[in-house]
């Protein structure tokens, strides 16, 4: 059962009928006929689906021509096609509507009767403005609704000029309003209580049918029509005989309420309930007999389907009222609430004193408030996980917050119940979130077969997360690359072209499908995105440089040294930067230092590219030049981009033997640099003074130009736990090395690589039975860098053993079929 737009009090709006009373001997009693009007009828129709830049709906629109249909229908008096104006989604402006309220207010006269019918998003930004709120139209943003003129229409409009007709002119006016949330407007939950307190407003003579009660939500559904809102569905079946309860021909107010009320609560299982007020006798509706007899028809052939969502309440009373017992309770709560100690620690946290609080005062309005802001509160840790994600930028986390986010939202589900209408929403967080304290950060190079049923575990949760809220990017994200790591190809550029779609007109979305696809080495689909970013925003100079790294990877190495040219020629601080990485991709390093060199010399103080040039010496082993500007990037840039060239000189001491100094280096750099700041290490071979069994060229290659992505605290760590292995000349402290691996052990996005590591520590020690222990458990937890396994000479001591070689059969048979073609 899919749901539509959270209500506004769903309005639909009938108003400013103004009927006539005939004397009785018994008194006043009122007309009960629905003539036709004397004069003319006018219509202004309004449904917006497709927002540009608000959360889109689905059957607004539908619901609009719908009523369009009727009303050019024999059931609804065959109005002139002339004297209907139909506004649906783009053509849904305020300058359009605007000049058609115009010229109705123009045309209109005594007996006429005029329709203005809006389906679409409605809100409310300013909260002191309690008399009014706004219809969002197409070109409506998510908020500054004030700061712009063409795509809002304000209530207070309405009501100035077109609910003056009756009083004016003496003509007939019926709103039908169904202005609706359908996710995060800028007014939430209390602009929604004010837009329709707005609606609800007495403007004259008037009738309102709203099609639910405060706070309550608005269904939607393909069961309904094939795609429509429930209360308009039944509204239609209303007006076109369904509610002609006494069989006279018409439809009086008290019929079509009567209707309404029964149908709409029945199957939206009593969640959405409408209210209707206005003089009961009036009727307005004649009955077409074939038309309802068609209707009767097609309804014996449906199966109604429940709504299940529903809204909640706003506000509640004073704690002061509260008895000292129940106020204790409630300040811990509110304690532990601001404390983030929601679920944590078991005896003394938000949701325990919520419970106490609720058993105690369970009719209190403070329960439904401190419920709402428990509910509220166990869903930040997931919003601070993903809100990164739904910026386009990368999100810092590891699978235990993943786990305690999963944790959270479950105990947030069991608070709200089944009913709430964010369940499933928070469902298919939750279901995210399982997958992710499953998968989080796992790429190409820490993947191996072994993590396969973890990987299909962590799809299938995605799946049924997908399947609860399928317009959700980072999910779509998620599995476009979870698929790709299954080598199911199709299925991964689906949801990565799904995940752009669901975000079109986002820059960080398009930004971050190239990053995506270009992780994916699908640079042919990755480029035609970078170049239509570059026409709409040509100054943005990284946009070249990922067009170079297209160009580059993709084989096309003279268009991407053009690319680097046309960077170079443009006006910018690191124009010459990118020539000076394209040499140094291609091994030329005199080259890539005559250009890092000039970037330099254009940018005062550039401790980035005096790093870059010492790091082109150090791959060459030119190791004085390169510990020469290593210092000249420390002594250019004192702040904690000064902790790489720290590190980069520590790794020579590592080269030269000096251990000692190069400890200190070390720690100095994991002082420097800020926690999870993250970087490339390319020709991994250089680090940690180990010695290489080259057996398969090939496989040293691949070590040797790979780029490996680490926190650098964590690299800091594990370069200090090599040198009090190799060093000889210095006796260190008993458990030492215990000590570094536990730390690195903190470091869970790199937790198979420190069990590798443990692996050479055991294996130096001739500790063949835990090194091998060592081995699987990181193999099992993902590390899958078969070629350092094969060339590191640390592990010479197992790699010949029974035990290894089961361990490479298991975690890499691709390899092993590959030898054995290479034999055939």
């Amino acid at each position: 059962m899919l749901f539509r737009r959270i209500c506004l009090l769903l309005p639909v709006l009938l108003l400013a009928l103004a009927g006539s009373a005939q004397p009785t001997e018994r008194g006043i009693a009122p007309s009960k006929t629905a003539p036709a009007p004397k004069g003319n009828t006018y219509a202004i129709i309004v449904g917006i689906s497709d927002y540009k830049q608000v959360s889109k709906l689905r059957y607004a629109h539908r619901d609009a021509q719908a009523f369009e249909d009727f009303l050019l229908s024999e059931a609804g008096g065959r109005v002139p096609k002339a004297n209907v104006e139909t506004f649906l989604n783009e053509r849904a402006t305020r300058s359009n509507i605007a000049d058609a309220i115009s010229q109705v207010i123009r045309k209109a006269a005594q007996g006429d009767r005029v329709y203005f019918f809006f389906a679409g998003h409605g809100d409310m930004e300013d909260y002191t403005q309690v008399e009014n709120g706004l219809l969002l139209l197409y070109d409506s943003p998510n908020g500054n609704y004030f700061g712009m003129n063409d795509d809002v229409l304000q209530i207070l409009d309405l009501k100035r000029y077109l609910s003056a007709l009756p009083e004016r002119k003496g003509a007939d006016v019926l709103f039908i309003i169904d202005a609706c949330h359908a996710g995060n407007l800028a007014g939430g939950v209390q602009g929604a209580k004010q837009t329709g307190a707005a609606l609800l407003a007495s403007w004259g003579k008037e009738f309102k049918i709203l099609s639910c009660q405060p706070n309550q939500l608005s269904v939607e559904d393909t069961v309904w029509g094939g795609g429509r809102g429930l209360f308009s569905y039944v509204f239609e079946e209303a007006v076109k005989g369904m509610a002609d309860e006494d069989g006279n021909g018409e439809v009086s107010v008290f019929e079509l309420e009567s209707y309404l009320k029964a149908n709409v609560a029945k199957f939206s299982e009593r969640r959405q309930i409408p209210v209707v007020t206005g003089d009961p006798e009036r009727a307005f509706f004649r009955v077409n007999p074939p038309t309802l007899a068609a209707l009767r028809k097609l309804k014996e052939q449906n199966i109604p389907m429940l709504a299940t969502t529903k809204g909640r309440a706003v506000g509640g009373p004073s704690p002061d009222s509260l008895h000292p017992a129940a106020r204790r309770i409630y300040d811990d709560f509110q304690r532990r609430l601001a404390a983030r100690a929601l679920v944590w620690p078991l005896d003394t946290n938000a949701l325990r004193d919520y419970r106490r609080f609720a058993a105690v005062e369970p009719n209190n309005e403070l329960t439904v408030e401190m419920r709402r802001a428990l509910a509220a509160a166990l869903t930040v840790r997931f919003n601070d996980i993903v809100a990164p994600q739904l910026r386009g930028e990368t999100s810092i986390s590891t699978k235990d917050e993943c786990y305690y986010a999963a944790m959270e939202l479950d105990s947030c589900l069991g608070l709200l119940g089944s009913d709430h209408y964010l369940f499933a929403n928070l469902k298919a967080r939750k279901l995210y979130m399982d997958a992710m304290a499953l998968t989080w950060a796992i790429t190409e190079d820490e993947y191996n077969v072994g993590q396969q049923r973890l990987v299909e575990e962590a799809v299938d949760l995605l799946e049924q997360s997908a399947r609860l809220e399928s317009n959700v990017a980072y999910t779509h994200s998620a599995l476009g690359m979870l698929y790709y790591l299954l080598n199911d190809f199709d299925k991964s550029f689906r949801s990565f072209n799904r995940y752009v779609s669901l975000r079109p007109n986002d820059f960080y979305a398009k930004y971050t499908s190239v990053l995506l696809y270009m992780k994916l080495k699908a640079y042919d689909k990755a480029e035609p995105i970078i170049r239509r970013l570059l026409a709409e925003y040509p100054d943005y100079t990284f946009l070249k440089g990922l067009l170079f790294e297209c160009s580059y990877y993709s084989g096309k190495k003279q268009e991407a040294l053009a690319t680097a040219w046309e960077i170079a020629r443009a006006d910018s601080f690191d124009k010459h930067f990118t020539l000076g990485m394209y040499y140094s991709l291609e091994g030329r390093t005199d080259s890539a230092v005559y250009f890092y060199k000039m970037s330099a010399a254009a940018t005062p103080s550039c401790g980035v590219c005096y790093n870059n040039i010492g790091h082109a010496y150090f791959m060459a082993g030119h190791n004085d030049s390169a510990r020469r500007y290593f210092n000249e990037s420390i002594a250019s840039d004192s702040s904690a981009a000064s902790a790489f060239p720290m590190f980069n000189i520590a790794s020579i001491d590592v080269q030269e033997g000096n251990y000692a100094e190069a400890i200190r280096g070390f720690f100095a750099s994991y002082e420097k640099v800020p926690t999870r700041k993250e970087a490339y290490f390319s020709h991994f071979n250089l680090y940690f003074n180990k010695r290489w069994v080259v057996k398969d060229s090939s496989l040293f290659k691949i070590i040797e130009h790979k780029s490996l992505k680490f926190e650098l605290q964590y690299m800091d760590l594990v370069s200090v736990l090599y040198c009090v292995l190799r060093d000889t000349m210095h006796v260190y402290k008993a458990g030492a090395i215990d000590t570094l691996f536990n730390h690195m052990l903190q470091y869970k996005l790199h937790e198979g690589w420190s069990w590798y590591h443990h692996a050479c520590w055991k294996a130096l020690e001739k500790n063949e039975s835990v090194a091998l222990q060592s081995l699987e458990k990181a193999l099992q937890r993902g590390f899958g860098q078969y070629e350092i396994l094969q060339s590191d000479a640390d592990l010479a001591l197992i790699r010949d053993t029974p035990e290894w070689k089961a361990l490479m059969k298991k975690f890499f048979p691709e390899q092993g079929r590959q030898k054995r073609r290479v034999a055939h």
